[in-house]
């Protein structure tokens, strides 16, 4: 398919939807981003890349009609497509509703199935090089039914693996058909119990997963959720924890008083990794970057944990957070722990300056680190009834422990520095500068006396030119590693030149 085939169906749609702007059911979203670099160091490094992402959504009565359309164009020809990625049409009367097509779903809080977008996110495929929306759906069909006491939710599809590119084809995508449901009875406040089933197939496998679940509230302010899933192969035992069999369970309580609130969670999974679920992580998502960056990736191959969090009422709106996580993964004879104390103080010095401190340490041994500390300081401040100002420093410094007495044992240092000025609400200009001194950033792990400090430089601007368009544009050097959203962590790649990137609702 040809890039003028490409850009011209994609114009005509964009010029039929702004056609129609007056008839209030017709509604959309377009997110374009082109890019004029590459990754450090590699070549050419003037590569050019555009991705378009092209949402429209039709609403008439009890019917909604709706499709995706993404495009990747770059210099080479082999790694460019151009789908359409969703398409879905949804029905719904009474207490029916029925979709047909690309929709969204979870049985529960994800042990057997989860699916999901972290809208604005772009992907970049390391292998490939090809760009697309991050997002997890089900192609098939789901017919749900609800009343003041019931709820039932029936399943058939193909789940998408989002790390398998547009490259691979729309089959090897989505690999796996699933069968499968949830009744849920609202019994009382304080008892809902529910049932789930799911059956997979692919050209290799098939499994058979059972679970029930059950969520309260109580008039004093104590809510709990209580899940359990497992394999239905004879060999495994019900509701056999630990490192038998294959099997999910989650649970989790919390309770609100004047001053403060308590929530603690609680994991135990083995051999659940379906490719199609995910489980509830249990470690706190970090708003900071260095923080963010490190956030424990869970192992629903073997994890077992717990996290407890408090969050304390000082007054005004001042406000104290404090949480602790712990996992221990098996793998063979070898245990791999995880544990971070975390404590953040949200504090008004002024009306018009807020100071965000926080600090936490934390140890991973899955990836050889230990002994980490991180803190940092975030000051905003507001200096007009439009302008304000946001400093952000964080510094950190870990240990990479490969046993005892390695010689590649070593101390790694990571600082930030976050500018920003903004304009409420049309315009930010944000400078960010990293550095690190990690020899396998500088790739001197060999070498380790030679290590030095690498360093990241960039601009943002952000500019709303109405409520419908926002356009950013970025300039400098991206550094790479893990990002976390909405419970989910997927890599970053590296980046050095310009990025424009243009969000509009239609």
């Amino acid at each position: 398919m040809s890039r003028i085939f490409k850009s011209t169906l994609s114009m005509c749609m964009l010029i039929f939807l702004f056609a129609c702007r007056s008839y209030a059911q017709l509604s959309g979203s377009n997110q374009l981003q082109y890019q004029l670099g590459n990754l450090p160091d590699a070549k050419p490094s003037d590569r050019s890349a555009l991705y378009n992402q092209l949402n429209l959504n039709y609403y008439h009565q009890n019917i909604q009609i709706g499709g995706r359309l993404e495009f990747f164009m770059t210099a080479d020809r082999d790694q460019e497509y151009a789908e359409l990625q969703q398409k879905y049409i949804q029905y719904q009367t009474g207490n029916f509703e029925i979709k047909i097509g690309n929709f969204y779903e979870s049985l529960g809080q994800g042990l057997l199935l989860r699916t999901y977008e972290i809208p604005g996110v772009i992907y970049e495929d390391v292998g490939s090089r090809q760009q697309y929306g991050f997002y997890k759906d089900i192609e098939g069909a789901e017919l749900k039914y609800y009343n003041t006491w019931l709820n039932i939710k029936a399943i058939y599809g193909h789940p998408l693996d989002l790390l398998k590119p547009p490259a691979k084809g729309h089959t090897n995508r989505r690999p796996n058909l699933i069968q499968g449901g949830e009744i849920s009875i609202i019994v009382l406040d304080y008892f809902s119990p529910g049932i789930l089933y799911l059956h997979s197939n692919n050209e290799f496998d098939k499994n058979e997963f059972t679970g029930i679940n059950s969520t309260g509230s109580f008039n004093f302010g104590l809510q709990y959720y209580l899940e359990y899933a497992q394999s239905l192969r004879e060999q495994d035992n019900y509701f056999q924890l630990g490192k038998n069999g294959q099997h999910a369970m989650y649970g989790s309580i919390s309770q609100s008083f004047d001053m403060i609130s308590i929530s603690l969670e609680i994991k135990d999974y083995q051999n659940f990794t379906l490719n199609f679920n995910d489980p509830p992580s249990l470690v706190k998502e970090h708003a900071r970057t260095l923080l963010n960056r490190g956030t424990h990736v869970i192992q629903p191959l073997n994890e077992r944990g717990y996290q407890i969090e408090g969050i304390i009422n000082l007054g005004s709106i001042n406000t104290m957070t404090l949480n602790h996580a712990f996992a221990e993964n098996n793998f063979g004879n070898h245990l791999s722990f995880f544990r971070e104390y975390y404590a953040d103080l949200n504090y008004y010095i002024t009306k018009k300056i807020v100071s965000k401190v926080f600090i936490d340490w934390s140890q991973d041994e899955i990836v050889n680190n230990v002994n980490r500390w991180t803190g940092g300081i975030l000051i905003d401040q507001q200096l007009t009834s439009h302008w304000s100002s946001i400093m952000d420093l964080q510094a950190q410094t870990f240990e990479r422990d490969y046993g005892a007495g390695s010689s590649f044992n070593h101390k790694v240092k990571n600082f930030l520095v976050d500018l920003a000025i903004s304009y409420s609400p049309v315009l930010s200009i944000e400078i960010n500068i990293e550095a690190t001194h990690d020899p396998l950033e500088s790739d001197t792990l060999f070498d380790l006396a030679n290590t030095d400090y690498t360093i990241w430089a960039g601009s943002f601007i952000n500019y709303e030119f109405n409520q419908n368009h926002t356009f950013s544009l970025f300039y400098g050097k991206r550094r790479e590693g893990n990002a976390c959203s909405g419970g989910i962590c997927y890599e970053v790649q590296p980046f050095e030149g310009i990025e424009f990137t243009l969000n509009s609702i239609l």
